[in-house]
């Protein structure tokens, strides 16, 4: 493992963004929390194609309920060596509550599942989320060039939510471009909400628009 980091590191040090080294440890925890944040997003548009639908739901709807109990049980205080690990490995610092990230995902995920019944639009929503969102923080850390109407967000994060969420063109069409492109936008405003449940919405939303305008 320290050999591992040695080898990495110095080239990331010379890289703009990372000159401070503290902001090299934020990096690597990002870069944890936003592979796992991708890799549960790929979990769901297995369970989604292999399963279907509904299995979907109900994995959710089960993860989401263990969940919250985990989250009631940590705002207790209770220890859990499973639960303290997993809030040291991917949990931010000064969130609202534990899991917070994990709890809004789900929610957001459960939302898309419930609200859309277009596969296809489930997925290219999921990828927004998953691929798209863990992009723009890995490669906004790294970036240097903050946004003129938010400036803890970055050109180079926003850029690479677009590029990884045009995977979506692979379920959509020529659609997932557009949608890469307003999640994109959505993702760089500054606003309250998280984004692992703002970007489920816009999607949710865009879609829905689009199916309008077919009908027109």
């Amino acid at each position: 493992m320290r050999l591992m980091s040695f080898l990495i590191d110095p080239p990331l040090l010379l890289l703009p963004g990372l000159l401070d080294i503290g902001k090299v440890g934020n990096f690597y925890f990002e870069l944890r929390r936003k592979l796992f944040h991708l890799f549960f997003g790929l979990l769901l548009i297995f369970i989604l194609f292999y399963s279907g639908r509904m299995y979907l739901i109900i994995f959710l709807g089960i993860f989401l309920f263990f969940g919250c109990i985990m989250i009631f049980v940590m705002q207790k205080d209770w220890k859990i060596p499973v639960a303290k690990w997993l809030l040291e490995k991917f949990e931010r610092k000064n969130v609202r509550f534990p899991g917070y990230g994990a709890f809004w995902y789900v929610i957001g995920a459960l939302l898309v599942a419930i609200l859309l019944s277009n596969a296809h639009e489930i997925a290219a929503a999921i990828v927004a989320l998953a691929a798209g969102d863990s992009a723009a923080t890995i490669f906004g850390i790294l970036g240097t060039h903050p946004l003129p109407y938010n400036r803890r967000k970055t050109w180079e994060g926003s850029l690479a939510f677009f590029v990884f969420s045009l995977t979506a063109y692979l379920f959509v069409g020529w659609v997932g471009i557009v949608l890469a492109a307003i999640t994109a936008i959505v993702e760089s405003l500054d606003t309250p909400i998280d984004d692992n449940l703002l970007i489920p919405v816009a999607s949710i939303i865009f879609f829905a628009i689009i199916l309008v305008l077919l009908r027109c």
